[in-house]
């Protein structure tokens, strides 16, 4: 059976005093019970007395290995790469990444070299197959613990020894989705990913609702990019993308959303990055003239999840074999508010979004997601229903 849990949940614990029984008892049978109290009592103290043993060795010694396709993305890996980091400033782990490449035929061997190594936590994007090996692994290596992240919302965790995060992409997307509608002049949206797959297909489906909503005659736009990971295929596609009238992209495309924001920036258009405040780490790039045409960001809040679940594993309240879904009300997915933002966006259209944010929070909004969908065409059938 799957099991739920949401982020900061913590177990409950249930003490049960047992209260002596009338009557007197032979001395020998008193003295036996008070020997055998006493045990356990020893017992219950040299396993706890083990267990403070075990987590203060994990401070002082732990180690964490990272697991990145690549840093310098300005989005999805170095976000849980700065947390991991803090983590180990936090916490006192020994941590280090590996960075992959796209190459997804060495990451088996990769993964079993990690796996055979030193290390007593190990992290893992659930994407481009990494879960799935991870889930095969995992039980063959009880005396590790790992952590799979951006895991889908349907994830089966079958082993005791793994936690897993989801994040409700389809909300985020969801408020992306109306501030674009909402800021279009020409009355069509676009998104870009790297890939055609259930994970992205997800935020593609709040990216449309949200923006119906905003907008029912609003036109979307959705490619993906013929060149995973490639910033100028994915610039060649948003240029086509402005220039047939397009005048707001979403980027969902990691470090190739570089290209989206290049195209922007020629073609005077606007932009969302994705994954972290995009119009930050641009500011403090090498190409900060980027950030200016980043209107907000889709925040997947991966780094700040990643922490908590080493909070959790310092305080002992960690279930492993667990998913732990985070969406807009778990803080797991939002908007950037910044100063591009603020200064982008009138204050009426930020008001709409952050009136649409509530009520999604409490609930009185349910944004459809992609796994809703008995079948892929299903969503295809959505997609062509607002095509130009």
């Amino acid at each position: 059976m799957k099991k739920i849990l949401a982020l900061g949940m913590a177990m409950a614990l249930t003490v049960s005093s047992l209260a002596g029984c009338g009557g007197s008892k032979p001395a020998e049978t008193a003295k036996a019970e008070e020997t055998k109290a006493a045990d356990t009592a020893k017992s219950e103290d040299t396993k706890a007395a083990e267990d403070t043993k075990a987590e203060e060795s994990a401070k002082e010694g732990g180690k964490i290995v990272f697991i990145a396709t690549q840093l310098g993305d300005m989005s999805f890996n170095d976000n849980g790469w700065a947390g991991v980091q803090e983590i180990g400033d936090k916490y006192g782990y020994e941590v280090s990444v590996i960075e992959t490449g796209m190459d997804s035929s060495k990451y088996e061997n990769m993964f079993l070299d990690i796996c055979d190594s030193d290390a007593d936590y190990i992290i893992a994007q659930s994407g481009n197959g990494w879960g799935d090996i991870v889930f095969k692994y995992a039980p063959e290596y009880p005396e590790k613990k790992f952590v799979v992240f951006d895991a889908s919302t349907t994830a089966e965790v079958t082993s005791d020894n793994v936690v897993c995060v989801a994040y409700r992409a389809n909300e985020g997307s969801y408020l992306v989705g109306y501030v674009c509608a909402a800021m279009s002049e020409s009355g069509m949206i676009a998104a870009g990913a790297n890939r055609d797959n259930p994970a992205i297909n997800d935020f593609f489906t709040g990216f449309i609702n949200g923006a119906l909503a905003c907008k029912d005659d609003i036109k979307v736009s959705l490619a993906y990019n013929s060149t995973p990971g490639d910033a100028a295929a994915m610039g060649e596609i948003a240029t086509a993308l402005y220039n047939s009238g397009v005048d707001v992209m979403f980027s969902v495309a990691g470090a190739a959303g570089l290209g989206i924001f290049q195209a922007a920036i020629e073609g005077d258009k606007l932009a969302v990055g994705v994954d972290s405040d995009q119009y930050l780490t641009y500011s403090n790039s090498e190409s900060p003239e980027l950030a200016q045409v980043i209107m907000t960001s889709m925040m997947k809040n991966i780094g700040d999840s990643l922490i908590v679940i080493f909070d959790e594993i310092d305080q002992g309240t960690i279930q492993w074999g667990t998913l732990q879904i985070l969406g807009i009300a778990e803080g797991g997915v939002g908007l950037a508010d910044n100063e591009n933002y603020q200064k982008l966006v009138p204050e009426d259209v930020r008001r709409q979004v952050s009136e649409c944010e509530d009520k999604v929070k409490k609930g009185e909004i349910s944004v459809p997601s992609y796994y809703d969908f008995g079948d892929d065409s299903e969503f295809r059938e959505l997609v062509n229903s607002v095509e130009p």
